[in-house]
């Protein structure tokens, strides 16, 4: 079942990650900048909306990439994640 799972989210991200791979990397990269300088330079909801969909987008990088990381990459990305999904429990609680 697990496996099930993992492979239908793969194929339904490969449309997803191949339109990302061809945007131009500053335009997907300032995206999340803003969507961060958004969450924190704002308080309450607004801010934890901004931060609660950087999260997201890097839950779902984590997951979608986890089989090909080295274990140092996965610390890093995980710790980065639970970060930021810390900030926005933070702003939303404010």
């Amino acid at each position: 079942m697990p496996g099930r799972i993992r492979d239908l989210i793969e194929r339904r991200s490969i449309v997803a990650l191949t339109y990302l791979n061809s945007l131009p990397r500053p335009l997907t990269f300032g995206l999340v900048m803003l969507l961060l300088l958004a969450g924190v330079a704002t308080h309450g909801i607004l801010a934890a909306i901004a931060l609660g969909i950087v999260a997201l987008f890097l839950v779902w990088l984590l997951y979608v990439g986890w089989p090909q990381m080295p274990r140092s990459g996965r610390v890093l990305r995980l710790l980065a994640t639970l970060l930021v999904a810390g900030f926005a429990v933070n702003q939303l609680l404010r």
